[in-house]
């Protein structure tokens, strides 16, 4: 993944569904039904990261709500404004916004939410939207563990 502005890199990492940093471990999840396509990202990283891959995303939230364009597997797509959400409770931290993603074809809008218990951060990405099922499921899952 190539991004124009780099400070906006983990905020398209985010976005596609890609872990920011290194963690040790990952598994992803991706489920399609008839309202949604929603995948769902899970990072073990190592103790001490997770704040700094938080603050990553943070500060690209913050530096990049103008949007952004990225280069993902060889496609150039434009993503707009990134508007930020309420996140969560019920967990250690949490993070969400919406955005609009333009590759060729029309723009398609995108939900995402970033969850943290201890040094495990979940990312779920929704197109159109991301369910709040899904969500609290997965909210209810990590803060369980």
């Amino acid at each position: 993944m190539e991004v124009a502005r780099s400070g906006c890199a983990p905020l398209a990492q985010a976005l596609s569904g890609a872990a920011v940093g290194d963690p040790a471990e990952t598994v992803v999840r991706r489920l399609a039904g008839e309202d949604a396509t929603v995948t769902t990202l899970l990072a073990e990283y190592r103790p001490g990261q997770v704040p700094t891959a938080m603050d990553a995303i943070g500060t690209a939230l913050d530096e990049c709500a103008d949007g952004f364009t990225a280069t993902v597997d060889g496609a150039e797509r434009e993503v707009g404004e990134i508007v930020p959400e309420l996140a969560p409770e019920g967990i250690d931290q949490a993070m969400g916004w919406r955005a609009s993603v333009k590759g060729a074809r029309e723009p398609v809008p995108v939900e995402s939410v970033v969850l943290r218990v201890g040094d495990t951060l979940a990312y779920l990405s929704g197109t159109p939207t991301l369910p709040a099922s899904a969500v609290e499921a997965q909210v209810a899952k990590l803060a369980a563990s």
